[in-house]
């Protein structure tokens, strides 16, 4: 694999622009691809315009004496997470701070303790609700024990007028995982909502897809640069940015260069699907060294797959070069493998990064060349079904105490694409959890959520499925499904994992027309505040 240079500046903040310039030969084999030349610069403006704002908040800071009982308090002070605030204080002895943002209701409050004892802070406000008159509650608790509080209010502005609507269908707290739901859309504002369905945390950066906690406990972040989702952020719940990589392709006209998905990998890199510049779309991964700015590796999904998918691939997008439509990457820490799917193979695939060898293939047998039927997974059990333009593809921990065996989850879409069921292609779209057994090549339905609600629960495109740890709950998004009425809307629930699910929590997301690209491409349930998150101001 070649690499190529990112410019990067100096410090803890590294911001890139990776230009591709890929073109075409035709008359070598259509899965050849020639690499053309790059342009390497830097782009600062984000990074400046942050700088700015901290000398100001410091330079105020300065102008006098700020305690606990009169702090400075700064709402959304980096203009990227409106729901947020920056509160600066100096005690006289060392004290631990805690926060508190009071709930509209009872249990809806969110708190968080930060660790260790110091005279000066910056703590962090999240969770404040939009249009309203907040009340926030700082302690500071000195090692004696002793504890000094101090109630502000923070007033915010209303939602932008475009803003999804989100109505609460049910909710059942004591049954639900913790944590907020966090709604990542196909573009626009990523958004938090509580168990009450009220928002309490957004970013005015617009999201595509990827939003994602880091073992840093920042957020893994796509936004627009330029009219294209192009720009990964690497920022913290405030809005605060530490790393910016930009990508570009000179050849690709698109809208989104990185179109779905960015996971973290044990060195620390970011693993992304991205555009290659090439008469394929969708079908390539990048990986960017977070350090150095160096383009690390690529891969390419047409160097796996067999030529004829390809070259011969007439279904949905066949005009566009869309022939395999990667939507999700998971990297499996215990076999050091990655795992994705494909929406028009209707596939799910392990193999090993970076080297591409393929460990097994979860999809409907026909159509496969002979050499690749060693990889197929065979079906057991009488009531089995293979995916249909899946999404988001999740390992389990180990469920059943067998080393051989390795749980998945995905969304089954079930629409048929290349390959599939089509007496019931379309009726109904559903979570899955599958059992593969890696040394007898076997796969198994474990259990599934959808099918159930039949139509109204089918979702063309997009979608998501996770399995919640500590309840053992699944969190399942069908994120573009059609009304009876004929509007569209995202149908998110987190249901128990028993034989027969039962619904614990149900949201339904509407304001997005058909085919404007702002439904809800995924659901996460996490804490608003990382576990461990250590902010540092400036």
């Amino acid at each position: 694999m070649k690499k190529m240079l990112v410019g990067a500046l100096g410090g803890a903040v590294i911001v890139g622009i990776i230009l591709f310039i890929v073109t075409f030969n035709e008359e070598k084999d259509l899965a050849t691809e020639k690499e053309g030349e790059r342009t390497v610069s830097a782009d600062t403006e984000l990074l400046n315009e942050q700088n700015s704002i901290e000398q100001v908040i410091s330079s105020t800071y300065e102008q006098r004496d700020y305690y606990l009982k009169d702090p400075l308090v700064i709402a959304d002070p980096y203009g990227k997470a409106p729901l947020t605030a920056l509160i600066k204080f100096e005690t006289k002895n060392p004290v631990k701070v805690t926060v508190t943002v009071k709930g509209k209701t009872e249990g809806a409050d969110i708190v968080k303790t930060f660790d260790g004892y110091s005279t000066e802070h910056a703590i962090p406000v999240l969770g404040l609700y939009p249009d309203y008159k907040n009340t926030v509650i700082i302690e500071g608790e000195s090692k004696d024990g002793k504890v000094r509080k101090t109630k502000l209010s923070v007033t915010t502005e209303p939602l932008p007028d475009n803003f999804l609507t989100t109505e609460l269908i049910k909710s059942s707290p004591e049954k639900m995982e913790n944590g907020l739901t966090f709604l990542i859309p196909s573009s626009e504002s990523a958004y938090a909502v509580d168990y009450n369905g009220d928002v309490r945390w957004y970013s005015s950066f617009p999201n595509s897809h990827v939003f994602k906690r880091m073992n840093n406990n920042n957020l893994l972040y796509l936004t627009e640069e330029r009219d294209k989702y192009n720009l990964l952020l690497e920022m913290d719940m405030l809005g605060q940015v530490s790393n910016a990589y930009e990508v570009t392709v000179s050849n690709y006209q698109g809208w989104g260069i990185i179109h779905h998905d960015a996971v973290e990998l044990p060195s620390g890199n970011i693993l992304a699907t991205a555009h290659d510049g090439s008469q394929y779309i969708e079908d390539s991964m990048i990986e960017i060294d977070r350090e150095t700015g160096e383009l690390a590796d690529q891969l390419s999904l047409r160097d796996i797959m067999p030529k004829d998918f390809y070259q011969e691939y007439d279904g949905p997008s066949a005009d566009e070069g869309d022939w395999f439509h990667h939507n999700s990457i998971w990297y499996d820490e215990k076999k050091d493998d990655i795992l994705i799917t494909s929406r028009h193979q209707s596939l799910a695939m392990e193999m090993s990064y970076p080297e591409g060898e393929i460990e097994w293939i979860l999809a409907a047998h026909e159509g496969w060349p002979e050499d690749y039927q060693q990889y197929l997974l065979e079906p057991v059990g009488d009531d089995f079904k293979f995916p249909g333009g899946p999404h988001s593809i999740t390992v389990l921990p180990d469920l059943d105490n067998n080393d051989n065996t390795k749980d998945i989850m995905l969304f089954d879409n079930n629409i048929a694409v290349s390959r599939g069921d089509e007496s019931v292609s379309e009726e109904y779209s559903r979570g899955v959890q599958y059992r593969i057994n890696t040394k007898e090549m076997t796969v198994e339905e474990i259990w599934s959520y959808g099918k159930e609600r039949g139509e109204a629960f089918f979702s063309k495109y997009v979608s998501d499925a996770n399995y919640l740890s500590d309840t053992g709950n699944r969190l399942i998004d069908s994120g573009y499904t059609k009304g009876e009425d004929g509007k569209m809307r995202s149908i998110i629930v987190e249901v128990t994992g028993d034989e027969k699910a039962e619904v614990v929590y149900e949201l339904k997301v509407t304001g997005f027309k058909e085919g404007d690209h702002r439904q809800i491409y995924r659901a996460v349930r996490m804490p608003l505040y990382p576990e461990k998150w250590e902010f540092n101001f400036g």
